[in-house]
């Protein structure tokens, strides 16, 4: 009895060495976070381990999202979210923010989805999830070059400035492709052949073909 006593105390301590850290997402400050805080709560996250934001999930400036991650480091703890859509806007957000989290060893629950990326089967649907992330990203870039490229040829220039050669433009989107911000690619294009170009106009060919491919990527996946 004794034997079975002191088994069944190891093993209540053990559970409660198991640290659980949550985090919600509402896209504006009028919308309220009850639904997930209370979903979080019932499987188990202390209200003090619950970190939240109310801004949309296309920002890279998540502090709620970034206090989380930090308080989840570790290896037994479990970083849970109402639904995988919390992490991101969309599909490529979220499968971005999920690749963080495998890089960093952490381990993601989503309790709507029944996702747990620590067991086999949702490491396999990860991994599926970001083959079909990166098919998609590679069809978008090259429908997004083509648009381009015969906007060109009919001398269509989408409102860009003409400081934007066809040679900046395309050292440009390789760029934001592999994540620059307009700060690192403004030099760039500075130093290349052609007419003086500017910190505004860099910025504002930057901000329009990010919402070009924002576009293209709702249009094939839709908002989530």
């Amino acid at each position: 009895m004794n034997l079975h006593r002191t088994e069944s105390v190891e093993k209540e301590v053990q559970e409660s060495r198991k640290q659980v850290v949550g985090y919600a997402r509402v896209s504006t400050a009028d919308q309220n976070l009850d639904m997930q805080m209370i979903a979080l709560k019932e499987y188990g996250v202390p209200e003090h381990q619950i970190f939240s934001d109310k801004m949309s999930g296309a920002s890279q400036k998540r502090p709620g999202l970034r206090a989380a991650i930090r308080a989840a480091q570790g290896s037994d703890v479990e970083f849970v979210v109402w639904k995988l859509d919390r992490l991101g806007r969309t599909v490529r957000g979220i499968i971005d923010t999920m690749q963080g989290f495998q890089d960093c060893q952490l381990h993601l629950v989503s309790l709507t989805e029944r996702f747990d990326m620590a067991s086999p089967m949702g490491n396999a649907m990860f991994h599926i999830m970001a083959a079909m992330a990166q098919m998609e990203r590679d069809l978008i870039r090259e429908r997004t070059r083509a648009g381009l490229k015969a906007a060109r040829e009919r001398g269509d220039a989408h409102g860009r400035p003409q400081a934007v050669t066809p040679e900046r433009a395309k050292q440009a989107e390789l760029m934001v492709l592999a994540g620059a911000g307009a700060g690192q690619i403004l030099p760039v294009l500075q130093a290349m052949d052609g007419p003086k170009i500017g910190r505004s106009r860099v910025y504002q060919w930057v901000r329009e073909y990010r919402a070009e491919l924002s576009l293209a990527l709702e249009a094939e996946t839709g908002n989530v």
